[in-house]
């Protein structure tokens, strides 16, 4: 997440190489009609959505492995908490994305949500639907693979969320951003609807937590 937001041996890379290119061969393309009933599906699925908590493990754009607690509140909130090495924190308020680092003497970095691919999964009502939105809808196996870009702002990159499909559940997402970096998170032991105070969101709060009040 951090590295989308700002920026192991030979055997594991042709494991990987493998992995991809058995992935794109399985991806199988919906057709129009079934396509849009699987998106308003999904986008019902979405605005049902008050929270979500778990942990996660993100692919970095130099394939790095982090992990971590992740905590989303809709419409706008995101929390994820990086573990050690990084313990880093990345905080969505509802109108920035911050990364705080508490090894930084510096202020966080922020980024407009509006302008990150994230908006897409975050804003208050979800309507993949709508004309221009999606890039593409692919089957892999007993998933489905939903790439999106906002039509308004094609340059914030594309975001794929993969969902199980009975039950429906997001699963993982991919950002490319921008510049072309992917990102990938997997998600796993997901909670749905549980109660997050609103403090957790708090840029603020999080710089005089994870920094102190004096650097």
């Amino acid at each position: 997440m951090q590295h989308a937001l700002a920026d192991r041996g030979e055997a594991q890379m042709h494991s990987r190489r493998t992995f991809c290119l058995a992935t794109l061969a399985c991806l199988l393309p919906l057709p129009g009609a079934a396509q849009q009933a699987e998106l308003a599906r999904i986008s019902a699925y979405l605005n049902g959505i008050t929270t979500l908590t778990g942990r996660f493990r993100q692919t970095n754009p130099d394939n790095t492995v982090s992990e971590g607690r992740f905590y989303i509140s809709r419409p706008g909130l995101l929390r994820f908490e990086y573990e050690v090495p990084q313990k880093v924190v990345v905080i969505a308020d509802g109108v920035w994305v911050a990364v705080i680092d508490p090894a930084s003497n510096q202020p966080a970095n922020r980024y407009p949500l509006s302008e990150t691919p994230l908006d897409i999964l975050l804003r208050d009502r979800v309507d993949l639907t709508r004309e221009g939105a999606i890039r593409e809808v692919a089957r892999m196996g007993d998933r489905i693979r939903v790439t999106a870009r906002d039509p308004d702002a094609p340059e914030n990159g594309t975001l794929s969320m993969i969902f199980t499909q009975a039950p429906i559940e997001l699963r993982e997402w991919i950002v490319i951003d921008g510049a072309g970096e992917r990102t990938r998170v997997e998600l796993s032991d997901i909670r749905r609807g549980v109660a997050l105070e609103r403090a957790l969101f708090s840029i603020e709060a999080a710089e005089l937590v994870e920094r102190g009040p004096e650097r």
